[in-house]
């Protein structure tokens, strides 16, 4: 049986433009994503949800593919109206609760790697002022990955696919992906900083990249993203996108010298068009690399004065 899948498009305050909900309309009535909590969102799912006949009493589950505010700032209030249970992976229960995790280590962070003081409360500030897109979810229904859940009138396997976020999911059946932002036709999801429970940081960018190489070898026909038109099949993309991570991860490489540098500086110089609010997606870029690099045994990692920490060229460079 081939799902009936509607598509939603909402707007967000965001750069990346429009984000897609997907209405399932056969029993049980299910909604993929609510979008942003804002006005003009909430026009644009109802309307969405009006134009596939459906009333939005009749939602009776929300899946979440990730815990961003443009994915479930919407869900809490939709879930409230309509009594839908609302699933999503527990990786993501910070960020459902409030995302105070990321928020409260922020400062430390961006110390940590070099930002200088005086740009600092401009952008925890601009991280603060986010919450306003979204309500916390007081609570979920946990769904892990080789889970398996009825929606729309049909079974789908959740794929567990950090990287972007840690809890991540995928929806897929009989070659149908729908994706998230693991997987976007014209945009590289950025690997962002992640904390684990005991406030290390997580290694986000080698997740990414391992979540693209399962799906390449799922290889589904049809993906249906979180952002942009749907598109397919997913291999020729995946290898795109890796071949776009190989080449950034040697110009942050060809970057680096036998005397540290701090992730803001390299950020800054690969980067220097970077406004202050995308501060944090540019630092979060060159640590994944750096990650990587270290992995390699082409970085290595030394604390520096001031409890900063740096990274530095390991190995000649030349032939």
């Amino acid at each position: 049986m081939i799902p009936r899948i509607h598509r939603i498009i909402i707007p967000t305050p965001f750069r990346v433009g429009p984000v897609n909900a997907y209405l399932l309309p056969d029993p049980p009535v299910t909604l993929i994503d609510a979008g942003p909590k804002s006005a003009e969102a909430a026009d644009a799912l109802r309307g969405g949800i009006a134009d596939a006949g459906v009333s939005p009493s009749a939602i009776r589950r929300i899946i979440l593919t990730h815990g961003h505010l443009d994915h479930f700032g919407g869900a809490a209030a939709l879930a409230a109206k309509t009594g839908a249970e609302v699933f999503a992976h527990p990786d993501d229960g910070p960020k459902f609760s409030g995302f105070r995790r990321t928020g409260d280590l922020l400062p430390s962070l961006l110390r940590r790697h070099g930002v200088p003081e005086t740009l600092i409360p401009a952008v925890v500030d601009g991280y603060q002022s986010m919450r306003r897109l979204a309500d916390p979810l007081p609570s979920f229904t946990p769904l892990a990955g080789g889970a398996r859940i009825e929606a729309g009138g049909v079974e789908w396997e959740i794929l567990h696919t950090p990287g972007h976020s840690a809890g991540h999911i995928c929806l897929h059946r009989n070659g149908t992906l729908i994706a998230g932002d693991v997987l976007l036709e014209e945009i590289t999801p950025n690997p962002i900083v992640e904390y684990a429970g005991d406030g290390q940081r997580i290694p986000t960018l080698p997740l990414l990249l391992s979540s693209l190489r399962r799906l390449a070898e799922l290889n589904p026909a049809a993906i249906l993203p979180g952002h942009g038109a749907p598109f397919g099949p997913a291999a020729p993309r995946v290898r795109e996108m890796l071949a776009h991570q190989a080449q950034r991860q040697e110009e942050v490489a060809a970057l680096l010298t036998d005397h540290p540098r701090t992730a803001f500086d390299l950020a800054r110089e690969l980067f220097p068009d970077a406004d202050t609010l995308n501060l944090i997606l540019a630092v979060s870029e060159i640590l994944g690399q750096l990650d990587l690099l270290a992995a390699e045994g082409r970085a290595a990692e030394e604390a520096v004065g001031n409890d900063q920490t740096a990274y530095r060229r390991v190995g000649s460079r030349g032939p």
